[in-house]
């Protein structure tokens, strides 16, 4: 009798074992910074986190394609990124950032499921230096467990600093209005112009005293 016991409850066991790690079981990811072999130029001290969109995505009627390209039409640099996962009110998995090794590589582990169902994740970087930046990625569990390791290799795209509006100084340009002359040239002009206008006034008294005589002698 008890040895039918100890049966029946291995059979039970056996039966609900696999559902049972499907559940706890982790997936390790493995996420390559490099491009084609070599290292991004600021990505030394690049970090990750994890964001859960299952929940998200079970409320979408769309494919894991149109899923990722919606994410990732969504972004526009890393503080408005941020902000528009705050205030979707998706939760980070990492309790601490993803560290990555001097060879460019980082690697964490995520649960499989979340919420009875094969996970979603979104990937998201935090700490380039230099000209580019590690774009965001959704990252879907497979359907079955594997032994080995996700590999993970991420696309960058240029930083487009502002434009600095430059203010060009005025005072080297030549005057809408015309040329002004120094002030000594317009006080010269004064003077002169002054001197013809005594010579006219002297010319006509001449003229005038010359008259008055002829007249007197007639």
């Amino acid at each position: 009798m008890k040895k039918r016991i100890l049966l029946f409850i291995l059979l039970v066991s056996w039966l609900f074992a696999p559902s049972s790690y499907a559940s706890e079981a982790e997936v390790s990811l493995t996420i390559d910074t490099k491009q084609a072999g070599e290292k991004v130029v600021g990505t030394e001290s690049i970090t990750f986190d994890l964001v859960d969109l299952t929940a998200w995505c079970n409320s979408q009627n769309q494919s894991e394609k149109d899923i990722q390209q919606t994410w990732l039409n969504q972004y526009q640099n890393k503080k408005q990124f941020q902000q528009l996962i705050q205030q979707t009110g998706l939760l980070k998995v990492n309790a601490q950032p993803i560290l990555t090794s001097s060879d460019g590589i980082a690697q964490t582990t995520v649960p499989h499921q979340q919420l009875g169902r094969n996970a979603v994740y979104l990937l998201v970087a935090s700490g380039e230096t230099g000209s580019k930046e590690f774009l965001p990625m959704v990252i879907f569990m497979p359907t079955e467990l594997f032994n080995g390791s996700m590999s993970l290799y991420g696309k960058y795209q240029e930083i487009h600093p502002k434009e600095s509006i430059t203010i060009e100084n005025d005072t080297n340009k030549p005057s809408a209005i015309g040329k002004q002359l120094p002030q000594t040239n317009t006080m010269n002009s004064n003077f002169v112009v002054g001197g013809l206008v005594l010579v006219l006034i002297g010319s006509l008294g001449l003229v005038y005293k010359n008259k008055n005589k002829g007249r007197k002698k007639e």
